[in-house]
Parts: C-alpha cells; sequence; structure tokens
C-alpha cells in the first residue's frame, strides 16, 4: 500500500489502534516533508518499507477524530502497536438556526468539452488529490459531486474522502469527525452524500474536498485505468500530495467537481460570504451549463440509458446496446456526441405513448462498446443503426437524431432513403464549418492535450466530419424537420441552409434556446416533434 525506495530493506509493520484496543481504519503514515507514506487498511494495520537512511526517520501517524502522533522508536522486524487519542479539538459548538435555510451549487456544474485527466496510481493508496471550493460562511455541506473521465476501467473503486478548512490556498484544519468511504463501479458524474457527517465550512467558506484510491477491483480485461476530469485555468485548484505528512502541490487548473450546500442568510440578506468574492456569473453559458448538469442528474434518477430491458447486438467490430419502450410505428432515438440514451429522459415517455421508441447508445458511448481502433466517422454510425434496423426487421423507421446523432441521421437517409418514413435533426450540421468558430478552436486545444488514457476519436469527429454535400441532401425525400436553438453552437445560417437543401423539410428555430434544447424545453419540443409526427 505505501511508497517507499526501490532499495528498502526494512519493514515497519504494526495496528494502529484507540484507547479501548479499536483498529483505526485508514490511519495516515508518513515522514514528514517526503513522499514516504501509506495508509493504514480497514483494520488499522498498516506495512512500510523503509531504506536504512529513514528508518531512524520519525513517523506521524494522523487519523480523523484523533490526534497526531509522532513515533521515532518504531522496532523494526516485528509488530507494533500505535495508539491515538481522542481529539476533542475538533468538536465545535453548533448553534442550530430557526431561520429559513438557501440551497446552493458551488464550483463546476457541467463538464465542459475541454478537459483533461489527473490519474491516480492503484499502487500508492497514500496520494490525495482535490480542489478547493468557496462555499457561503458555515454553510453546510449536502454533497459532493465529481466527474470520473469516461475512459477509465475498472469494475469498482473505493475512494476515502477528506474534507479540510481550507486557508492560504490550501488544505488545513480537517472538517470531517469520521472516516468517509465512497464505492462506485460507474464513471462520469459522482454524488457523495455529506449530509450525514454534518460538515460545516468556516466563516471564511473555503473548503478544500480530496479524494485516496485505497481499494479497487480491476476491469474484466485490460488494464486499471482510474482519472478525474478538470480543466484549464488560470486558477491554481488542483491539490495534490503524495502522503498525509507531504508537503501539498497545488497545479494550475480545476477540477470539474461542486459541493452542494445549505446556509441562512442574515437579516440583510447576506450569506455572510466574503463580500469581496465574486458574484455568481448569470450569463448564457452558465445559465446553459447549469441546466445541463441539472437535468442529467435528473436523469440519473430515471431507469433510461441502464434499463433491466436494455439490449445488446453483437456486430463485426462493435456492441451496441439499446432499449425499447411503448408501441406503434418505430421511432429511433440517437444521442448527440458522448451522450447515451438517458440524455432522451424527458422525450421518452411522451413519445412512447404512441410509438414504439428505440434509443440507441451509440458505438464507444454510453453501454455500447466499440471494439475497432479506427477513427469515428458518421457512415460507421449509420451502418451500425443499419445493422440494428436490419436486426429487428424493420422496414422503415423514424429518426429523431440530437446534435452528432442528427448527423448520423442525416447520413442514413442519404444511404438508405427508401427506409426513413420522416426525420427530426436537431442540432445537426453537413461539416465543420457549420460550428461556432470558437467551439471549433476548443475542440483543437483539447486535442493538443497530453492525457493519459484519453480517446480522443469522439472530438476529432467533431473536427473532420460530416461531409455532407447538396447532392447528398437531394437524396432524401422524406419529410425532414430541422430544429436548432436560438443561441446554438449551429450557425443560424447554416441551419437554415441545412432545410433549404432537402426538398420536402421544415424549419423551427426554438427561442432562448441553445444546443441542449431536449433539456432546456422539453415539453415545447416533444409537442412540435408528436405534431410532426401525426401528419
Amino acid at each position: 500500500m505505501g511508497l517507499g525506495s526501490a532499495y528498502a530493506q526494512r519493514s515497519m509493520a504494526g495496528k494502529v489502534v484507540n484507547r479501548a484496543g479499536e483498529g483505526i481504519p485508514y490511519c495516515a503514515i508518513g515522514i514528514r516533508h517526503t513522499q514516504i507514506g501509506t495508509l493504514a487498511d480497514e483494520q488499522g494495520r498498516f506495512k512500510l518499507m523503509l531504506g536504512d537512511t529513514l528508518s531512524q526517520e520519525t513517523l506521524v501517524f494522523s487519523a480523523v477524530g484523533y490526534q497526531d502522533k509522532s513515533v521515532s522508536d518504531l522496532p523494526a522486524g516485528r509488530e507494533a502497536t500505535v495508539v491515538l487519542e481522542s481529539d476533542s479539538r475538533n468538536l465545535r459548538e453548533v448553534v442550530v438556526s430557526a431561520r429559513k435555510t438557501s440551497q446552493k451549487v458551488v464550483g463546476e456544474k457541467s463538464r465542459p468539452l475541454l478537459t483533461f485527466s489527473r490519474m491516480f496510481d492503484h499502487k500508492v493508496s497514500a496520494i490525495e488529490q482535490g480542489t478547493i471550493v468557496r462555499v457561503p460562511a458555515s454553510a453546510w455541506l449536502n454533497t459532493f459531486n465529481f466527474y470520473i473521465m469516461p475512459s477509465s476501467r475498472y469494475s469498482q473503486i473505493t475512494l476515502k474522502v477528506n474534507v479540510y478548512e481550507a486557508s492560504g490556498g490550501l488544505p488545513g484544519r480537517p472538517l470531517q469527525k469520521d472516516v468517509i468511504l465512497y464505492k462506485t463501479t460507474t464513471t462520469g458524474w459522482q454524488a457523495i452524500d455529506l449530509s450525514s457527517h454534518h460538515l460545516r465550512a468556516g466563516q471564511s467558506g473555503k473548503v478544500a474536498v480530496t479524494l485516496q484510491l485505497i481499494d479497487l477491483t480491476g476491469p474484466a480485461q485490460g488494464d486499471f485505468i482510474f482519472g478525474l476530469s478538470a480543466k484549464k485555468s488560470l486558477a491554481t485548484q488542483l491539490l495534490f500530495r503524495y502522503q498525509s505528512q507531504a508537503n501539498w502541490e497545488k497545479h494550475s487548473g480545476t477540477f470539474i467537481a461542486n459541493l452542494a450546500v445549505s446556509y441562512t442568510k442574515d437579516k440583510a440578506g447576506d450569506s455572510g460570504a466574503d463580500p469581496t468574492e465574486t458574484p455568481e456569473e448569470t450569463d448564457l453559458t452558465t445559465r446553459t451549463l447549469t441546466q445541463v448538469y441539472l437535468s442529467r442528474e435528473k436523469a440519473k434518477n430515471t431507469s433510461y440509458g441502464r434499463s433491466a430491458q436494455g439490449r445488446y447486438l453483437d456486430t463485426e467490430n462493435a456492441r451496441l446496446y439499446y432499449e425499447e419502450y411503448g408501441q406503434g410505428e418505430p421511432l429511433v432515438l440517437l444521442h448527440g456526441n458522448g451522450g447515451s440514451i438517458a440524455d432522451f429522459y424527458e422525450q421518452i415517455p411522451a413519445f412512447s405513448k404512441n410509438y414504439r421508441v428505440i434509443a440507441v447508445d451509440t458505438r464507444g458511448q454510453g453501454k455500447s462498446v466499440d471494439r475497432s481502433t479506427a477513427d469515428y466517422s458518421y457512415d460507421t454510425f449509420a451502418s451500425d443503426l443499419a445493422t440494428l434496423i436490419t436486426h429487428l426487421n424493420l422496414s422503415k423507421v423514424t429518426i429523431l437524431g440530437w446534435s452528432d446523432g442528427g448527423n448520423t441521421g442525416l447520413t442514413y437517409a442519404r444511404n438508405h432513403p427508401d427506409k426513413v418514413t420522416k426525420l427530426i435533426i436537431i442540432g445537426a450540421n453537413l461539416s465543420p464549418e457549420g460550428v461556432q468558430e470558437e467551439v471549433l478552436t476548443t475542440f483543437k486545444s483539447q486535442l493538443k492535450q497530453d492525457s493519459v488514457g484519453r480517446d480522443n476519436r469522439l472530438v476529432r469527429l467533431m473536427l473532420t466530419h460530416p461531409h455532407l454535400t447538396a447532392d447528398d441532401l437531394e437524396k432524401i425525400h422524406s419529410p425532414v424537420l430541422v430544429i436548432a436553438g436560438q443561441h446554438d453552437v449551429i450557425l443560424e445560417a447554416h441551419t437554415r441552409h441545412i432545410q433549404k437543401l432537402i426538398k420536402n423539410a421544415r424549419l423551427t428555430i426554438f427561442p432562448n434556446a441553445s444546443h441542449y434544447l431536449p433539456f432546456e424545453q422539453p415539453q415545447e419540443l416533444n409537442q412540435v416533434v408528436l405534431s410532426f409526427l401525426k401528419e
């Protein structure tokens, strides 16, 4: 479990206990200002290999709820017992107020297109990585949300969560009184419930949250990979240290993480936060990202994308996952780049009342697996769709595609015009030139990053595809509904051009909506789509 030098010969081992002789789980053990350290296991047992030059150094034992203890005479070669004293200094008087509380989510609420990964070494459980979040003064910490990079590979991991009061831009006094563990088998957004631990920020409102990888079950195939998503920024909010007694390191960037908190306002309506704190942004981008975050959180509370009735179809080099709902004429739903079936959690219930909804995870996304290493293309995605439609013995289908799904829908309709009853595309494009320049710049910057374990094929796809021409669109003769948001990342002139090139197409631009229209205005969108389908 520990990190030691390659020439380590002396074994320091034993058990950390309290006054009652009970093992103290996950006690941190280390030598100050070095990278040498380890964590005790769940029973408090530890083992640390030290080289001769370090064998006489003082070991510091540190555990939540206990006073740190320095030991310089730990015997080598035999088991030792280290007793820690309870730390009553961490207990603070809590005054419960009858005033109304407010709720707030502080931090990164959505995973942007431009991200990189901070990796964890599964051989070194003492490593801590985390971030600092500024919340209202004395706020209660309810939930810590963070994003695990989708290319992580494991069956299950166990994380130790550490919460500190931050000072001078670094973690300081621990806020927690007990060990907080979190287990997960999934990637993407994670939510750790902190409410039962009664954690409260100090008057500064600055809180540091870090994670340690303490246990894992590797993937069924391939190597173990685990990392947290972060984004580039001028702020130095990425925290790292090798073990509990090592010096903290700060790196530029921000983890994709946030804290959901509750707090009370004083009579003047102030939350008690530092008056110099920059007010929350209320621009369109921030509102959009917040909406996306909240929508995907709601989607997690549904079974869409992980239904017990979900099915797989194995192709030559992929395994496609799909779900079916309702009865009637077949309606295929295709999600956007990096999305999944769950993104249609507001559409599936409405459409499945009158149609046989077939929602598909595109290869390499959601629960679908890509077994090739070739670059993605919409022709490949359209070919996968054709294979699925043939497998389901469907002669014709209606397709609703959002973003990349719309590009796939256009490509399929070009290749199989006689097999499409109707086509609805939301935020689709004919070429990368139809996308806002700043978005393309973001994609290009993302490709330049050297992130271990990242599969950039989805980013390259958006930069290099599609290549649909006027001749391609002339082949589509089924009714087409072209949809976009007023503030879409697809240029409005480009969207209007698509509608003009398809001889049987109509256009709807939704006001006050972005590229995430299905999240932002689900009822209005569903009504427009259903009206089109019933014609």
